[in-house]
């Protein structure tokens, strides 16, 4: 599969509740894109990659069969487990086809348990 980034994950949705001086914390984070795919058909799938102390990690959202030109809601929820100095966190689409084209009209990244603010919509194309 092809990975290819979405947006990166600010800071203050991430840390949101890291307890402390805590050197490994974790959080669970509530996800949710919706796709628009054209050009090609195969599968999708959503993830969240992050970087730590520990090295590189990613995490499964969601995945979907694409059988045609259309849009997807890709979402989950994802525990994600940090060690130390995180230096990225950062949605990406994995597409089964290089053929493929698509277009994130939505995505949300809140941290479970926090209120939804508009600062958790990360992209908006209207």
């Amino acid at each position: 599969m092809i990975e290819k980034f979405v947006a990166k994950v600010p800071a203050r949705i991430w840390e949101e509740g890291r307890p402390p001086r805590l050197r490994v914390w974790e959080g669970d984070y509530n996800v949710a894109a919706w796709v628009r795919v054209t050009g090609a058909t195969g599968p999708i799938e959503l993830r969240i990659t992050y970087t730590d102390e520990a090295g590189d990690h990613h995490a499964r959202v969601d995945a979907a069969e694409i059988t045609s030109d259309g849009s997807a809601l890709l979402s989950g929820m994802v525990k994600l487990r940090f060690t130390g100095q995180v230096e990225q966190v950062q949605a990406v689409l994995r597409l089964g086809d290089a053929g493929m084209h698509f277009v994130v009209e939505e995505l949300y990244v809140q941290r479970r348990g926090s209120a939804l603010s508009r600062t958790d919509k990360l992209i908006s194309n209207f």
